[in-house]
C-alpha cells in the first residue's frame, strides 16, 4: 500500500549555515521555468506553476470561495518505482485564509512554533531560516524529520510566505530519506516556479470553514502520519 501523508508541520528554529546554498537557490532562482516541466495553474487559488513531466498533479481544490475543511489544494506526486516504492516523494501545496489570525509572516511563525511545541517527538526539525523567498515575497523554510508512519523515516522540506496580512501560502516536499537528495534538484525548481497572485484572494471573505485550532494554537497544521 502506497502512503502518501497530506501534512503540514510549521515551526521555527535557529538557522545552519549550512544550508546556505539551497537558500540561496530558492531566493535568487524565482521565476525560472523548466521547458520539460509540465505547467499547472490554479487562477482561483492565484497559483501557476511547472511540475516535472514525469510527475501526476490531484487537485483537491479549485474554488476558494467553497467550504471547505481542507486547506490542501494540490499535491504532486512523483511516479512509482515498483512494488516495493511504499512511500510516493510529493509537494504538497496549502493555502490557508484568508483568515483574521493570519496577520503576517512573523505572527504566522511564531503560531506556528507555539503549534509545533505541542506535538509529537516523532517530528524533529533540523533547519530553518527566515531569510528564503516564495514567488519573490519574503517567507520562511524549514526542514524536519518524520517517524510518525510506521516503517518510514521520511525527510521534508517546507518553504511559507504569507500574503495580504490573511493568507498563508505553504508548499512541503516529502520523501523517503534516502531519496530526498536524489528528487531536490528537481523540487527546487517547481519551488522557484511557483507564482502567487496576492489579488485572486483579495477581495474573498474570511474562510471559517477551515479548522483554526490545533492543541490552543490558532495556526493550522495537519499533523505528520
Amino acid at each position: 500500500m502506497i502512503l502518501i501523508p497530506i501534512s503540514i508541520v510549521v515551526v521555527s528554529l535557529s538557522y545552519s549555515t549550512s544550508a546556505f546554498s539551497l537558500l540561496t537557490f530558492l531566493q535568487t532562482a524565482h521565476g525560472q521555468v523548466d521547458q520539460a516541466f509540465k505547467a499547472y495553474e490554479n487562477p482561483k487559488f492565484g497559483l501557476k506553476l511547472s511540475y516535472p513531466p514525469t510527475w501526476s498533479v490531484d487537485e483537491l481544490r479549485r474554488d476558494p470561495a467553497t467550504p471547505s475543511n481542507n486547506s490542501i489544494v494540490s499535491i504532486f506526486k512523483s511516479p512509482s518505482q515498483g512494488k516495493n516504492d511504499k512511500y510516493l516523494e510529493n509537494v504538497i501545496i496549502n493555502v490557508q485564509g484568508p483568515r483574521s489570525d493570519i496577520k503576517s509572516l512573523e505572527t504566522y511563525t511564531q503560531n506556528s512554533l507555539k503549534a509545533f511545541n505541542n506535538m509529537s517527538d516523532t517530528i524533529k526539525v533540523t533547519k530553518s531560516s527566515n531569510d528564503a523567498s516564495l514567488s519573490g515575497i519574503p517567507a520562511h523554510r524549514l526542514e524536519y524529520t518524520s517517524s510518525g508512519i510506521p516503517g518510514l523515516n521520511l525527510k521534508k522540506m517546507q518553504v511559507f510566505t504569507v500574503v495580504n496580512n490573511n493568507t498563508a501560502y505553504v508548499v512541503t516536499y516529502g520523501a523517503e530519506e534516502p531519496e530526498y537528495q536524489k528528487n531536490l534538484q528537481d523540487v527546487q525548481k517547481l519551488i522557484n516556479s511557483i507564482n502567487i497572485d496576492p489579488n485572486a484572494l483579495k477581495n474573498l471573505g474570511e474562510k471559517q470553514g477551515q479548522p483554526t485550532k490545533t492543541s490552543g494554537s490558532l495556526h493550522t497544521i495537519l499533523i505528520d502520519g
